[in-house]
C-alpha cells in the first residue's frame, strides 16, 4: 500500500509543471478488460470523420489527426509524465481519448485529468498478480469516477452482468448510461442483429447501422461508441461510416491470409478468447473444417487466468497448440501445465490434438503443416506486439509479419 501511495505522490510531483498548461479538449477515458483498443480506435474515427481534431491513446500506439507515435512496448497508458508530456502536443485539439487500463488508475498515471464521459467495455479476468481479487480490480476500474467532471457521464454494459451490477452500485452521485444486446429496457439497445447489420435504440430515437465487424463483441464494441458519439453530437452519417468501413486494427481480429484462413488477435484473457473463438466456430466453412488454436499466457503475471484461458480455448478448437507469450523467466513447462488444468484430457490428448511447442515460430510452421484449405488457424496473444519478452530480453517478434512471409514465399 505504501508503494502506491508513493508511486501516485511522485506521478503528481512530475506532473506539476504541465498542470499550469491549460488543454482545450474534451477527455473521454475508456476501460475494461477487454476492447478498448477496438472501441478508441472506432470512436476516434467517428470524431475524425466529422472533422475533428482529435488524439487517441491506445495500446497498439497514438493516434492522431496527422500521424502516429509509437508509445512503447507492453504499454497501454503511459506513465503520469510520458502521458501530460503527449498531451501538451495535443493542447490545441478538440478531443482527447485514452485507453485507461486498471493499474494506471491505482498507479495515478491520469493525475490531474478531467473526463468528460468515462466508457467500459466490461470487467472480467485479468491482472489478478497485481489486484489480488476481481472485487478489488473492479473497484479501481470503478474509480475512475473521481476523475470524472461534475459534468459528465459514463456508460457502462449491461450485459455483463456481474461487473453492471458492481458498478451500478458503485455510481450513486454520476449520471450513467447502460448498453446491452440482450436488454430492451438498456439505455442503449442493439437489436434486429445479422452478421452485416443491427439497429439502435438510443434513448427516445432509433438509427439502423451497416457493419463489416464480425461477432457480437465488436456488436458491443459499437453501440458503445455509438452512444458516444451522439451524446457529443456527431453525426448519424459520420457514425455510419465508420461502422461500414470500419479501420483494420492491428491485431484485433485481422485475417492475414485467406489460404490457409489465418486470424491473429490480441486475445490473452479468458472472455477474449471465448469471444474469438465463438466467433470463428460460426465461420467454419464445412463440418469438417477445424479450428487450430496457437495461444501461450505471459510469464510473471496473472497466473489464476490460465486454466479458464485453456478451458474456453477448448470449447471451439479442434487442435490447441500452446507456445511462448512473454514467458519472461517463468518455466514455460509450469506455463503449459496451468494452461490446462481445466481442460478435458479424455478430449484433447497430448500429442495427438493438444501439443506444447516453446518456440513460437516453430508452432505457427506445426500449425501450418497441420492446416488444410478448410481449417481456421487462431493465432492469439500477441496480436500487434513487435517483441517476446524472454529471460529479460525484447525479442523481435510478429506474428503478422512472420505470416506474410511465409504465405508469400508459398510455404505452408
Amino acid at each position: 500500500m505504501m508503494i502506491r501511495i508513493l508511486r501516485r505522490l511522485r506521478s503528481y510531483i512530475l506532473i506539476l509543471p504541465f498542470l499550469l498548461i491549460r488543454n482545450k479538449a474534451k477527455f473521454i477515458a475508456i476501460t475494461g478488460t477487454d476492447g478498448k483498443t477496438t472501441s478508441s480506435t472506432l470512436l476516434y474515427n467517428m470524431f475524425l470523420k466529422e472533422g475533428f481534431k482529435v488524439a487517441c491513446f491506445t495500446t497498439i500506439g497514438i493516434f492522431y489527426n496527422d500521424g502516429f507515435i509509437q508509445s512503447g512496448l507492453h504499454t497501454t497508458t503511459p506513465s503520469a509524465y510520458d502521458l501530460r508530456k503527449k498531451l501538451f502536443l495535443f493542447r490545441n485539439y478538440d478531443y482527447i481519448i485514452i485507453e485507461t487500463t486498471s493499474i494506471g488508475i491505482d498507479q495515478g498515471r491520469i493525475a490531474g485529468l478531467r473526463f468528460d464521459a468515462i466508457l467500459y467495455t466490461n470487467i472480467t479476468l485479468d491482472h489478478l498478480d497485481y489486484h489480488k481479487t476481481w472485487e478489488r480490480y473492479a473497484y479501481v476500474k470503478s474509480s475512475l469516477q473521481k476523475y470524472l467532471k461534475r459534468t459528465g457521464f459514463a456508460i457502462i454494459n449491461k450485459d455483463d452482468k456481474k461487473s453492471f451490477e458492481f458498478l451500478s452500485k458503485q455510481f450513486k452521485t454520476i449520471k450513467y448510461y447502460t448498453y446491452s444486446i440482450y436488454d430492451s429496457a438498456s439505455d442503449i439497445h442493439a437489436f434486429n442483429v445479422t452478421k452485416d447489420s443491427f439497429d439502435v435504440k438510443f434513448i427516445k430515437s432509433t438509427y439502423s447501422f451497416k457493419t463489416k465487424l464480425l461477432g457480437e463483441y465488436n456488436i458491443q464494441n459499437s453501440i458503445l461508441c455509438i452512444a458516444t458519439a451522439l451524446k457529443f453530437n456527431i453525426s448519424e452519417n459520420s457514425i455510419s461510416e465508420v461502422l461500414k468501413n470500419p479501420p483494420v486494427i492491428s491485431g484485433r481480429f485481422e485475417i492475414v491470409s485467406q489460404e490457409p484462413f489465418i486470424v491473429v488477435d490480441f486475445a490473452h484473457t479468458p472472455n477474449a478468447i471465448l469471444n474469438v473463438l465463438e466467433t470463428l466456430d460460426k465461420m467454419r466453412k464445412k463440418d469438417t473444417s477445424r479450428i487450430i488454436t496457437l495461444f501461450g499466457a505471459p510469464g510473471e503475471r496473472d497466473k489464476f487466468k490460465r486454466p479458464k484461458m485453456g478451458e474456453n480455448a477448448a470449447l471451439f478448437s479442434d487442435i490447441i497448440i500452446i507456445t511462448a507469450d512473454d514467458p519472461r523467466f517463468d518455466d514455460q513447462k509450469e506455463i503449459y501445465k496451468d494452461i490446462i488444468k481445466n481442460i478435458d484430457t479424455t478430449i484433447f490428448r497430448e500429442n495427438v490434438n493438444i501439443f506444447r511447442i516453446d518456440d513460437r515460430g516453430s508452432a505457427i510452421d506445426f500449425a501450418m503443416d497441420l492446416s488444410n484449405k478448410d481449417d481456421i488457424i487462431a493465432l492469439l496473444g500477441k496480436g500487434h506486439e513487435r517483441s517476446l519478452a524472454i529471460k529479460g530480453k525484447e525479442i523481435p517478434w510478429s506474428d503478422k509479419e512472420y505470416i506474410l512471409k511465409k504465405v508469400k514465399h508459398g510455404k505452408k
